[in-house]
């Protein structure tokens, strides 16, 4: 049993900056990665401590002569860390292949990072249900994994994959409990632990989030409010968790790129790892950047929506965020049919919070 409050512990993970990583961890070796397709399990099999970078609300310095303004605030936030040195402790960055502006802004970071760190790209299908996505999958993740260890200078074994597969299922079914228990947790409080647990060594976040998850059921329920679904790729602004609270409303679910689909499913630890690995991205929750033909993106929102018991249906998306965009536009009307009621929120690096409040304030009266 951990000695520490683990709620008071893993909202200290979670606020930390990037930059106290070193001195935080000092036997750890980070690697960055910006989304969830990137395969961490590898990373970490390869002996390094997967790290997702994410955007701040700090001034944007030298990111301007380098990427367009419209381009979104997760890319253009990331990439200011790295140009002004923040990310330097990071052995290396891997991305995977989403959006145009994500392609480009690997190389973009490719050009800019110093010759002793990697940049690796992984190129994941976008239609999975073609006859090829499987063994095009597995072979890229092959690919993949012999690139990693050539980095790191060692052998990747099936053993030590299937091991760092079991970490991390570890910690998709702690999630998955803690999502039972949300209701005894503040919007902030819930999502900033999802966050300590993209940037801190498993080894130490299981155990103290076990130890919460049997403490929850001890605590009482926060008082019932509005309640809201959230919708969108990365969240990086918790002050509009904290908006959402002091509106008296609660966020019953969750559909967020840095949220809950980030922890989805499991992996499993039988078999060939890849092939495991090459499944569960196959049929993980879809991003709008991913197409099968048997999913049905705004059935699946309503299902999510019904299960949770949410009333209304928050959309947070990146200002610029093209996939996102167009899926909001393809969705809207479906939940208009069935009578869900839902808001538009386009996030930018420094969204005004007062525009904000009055959004939401209105549509969580309306609820």
């Amino acid at each position: 049993m951990n000695s520490q409050d683990p709620l008071d512990e893993l909202m200290r993970w979670a606020r930390a900056p990037l930059s106290e990583w070193p001195s935080r961890y000092p036997d750890q070796q980070a690697v960055g990665y910006l989304c969830s397709y990137v395969p961490a399990e590898i990373l970490h099999a390869a002996g390094w401590t997967p790290v997702r970078v994410r955007g701040t609300a700090a001034p944007l310095r030298q990111v301007d002569a380098h990427l367009q303004s419209f381009t979104c605030a997760l890319c253009r936030s990331s990439f200011d860390q790295a140009l002004d040195g923040k990310l330097g402790f990071l052995a290396g960055t891997v991305f995977a292949h989403t959006c145009d502006t994500m392609q480009a802004l690997a190389d973009l970071w490719r050009m800019h990072s110093g010759a002793e760190r990697f940049v690796a790209v992984l190129m994941q299908p976008s239609n999975l249900s073609t006859p090829a996505a499987r063994p095009y999958l597995i072979a890229e993740l092959e690919r993949f994994r012999q690139e990693m260890a050539a980095f790191a200078g060692t052998h990747l074994s099936d053993d030590g994959l299937l091991s760092s597969i079991a970490l991390y299922d570890e910690t998709r079914r702690l999630v998955g409990e803690l999502q039972a228990r949300r209701d005894r947790l503040s919007p902030s409080q819930f999502h900033a632990i999802l966050d300590a647990a993209q940037k801190t060594p498993r080894e130490l976040f299981n155990p103290i989030l076990t130890d919460l998850v049997s403490e929850l059921d001890h605590r009482a329920r926060r008082p019932a409010g509005p309640r809201l679904f959230l919708v969108g790729s990365v969240l990086d602004e918790p002050r509009l968790l904290d908006l959402i609270a002091e509106l008296g409303a609660q966020v019953n679910g969750d559909d967020l790129c840095s949220g809950s689909r980030h922890f989805a499913g499991q992996v499993g630890t039988t078999g060939d790892p890849i092939e495991a690995l090459a499944d569960y991205y196959l049929q993980r929750p879809l991003c709008p950047t991913k197409y099968r033909a048997d999913h049905d993106p705004a059935r699946y929102l309503l299902d999510q929506v019904h299960q949770s018991g949410a009333q209304g249906v928050v959309f947070v998306v990146e200002k610029f965020c093209e996939p996102y965009a167009f899926d909001y536009g393809l969705i809207r009307s479906q939940l208009d049919r069935a009578g869900v009621p839902h808001l538009l929120l386009e996030m930018e690096h420094t969204p005004s919070l007062e525009a904000l409040r009055t959004r939401l304030q209105a549509f969580v009266e309306m609820l």
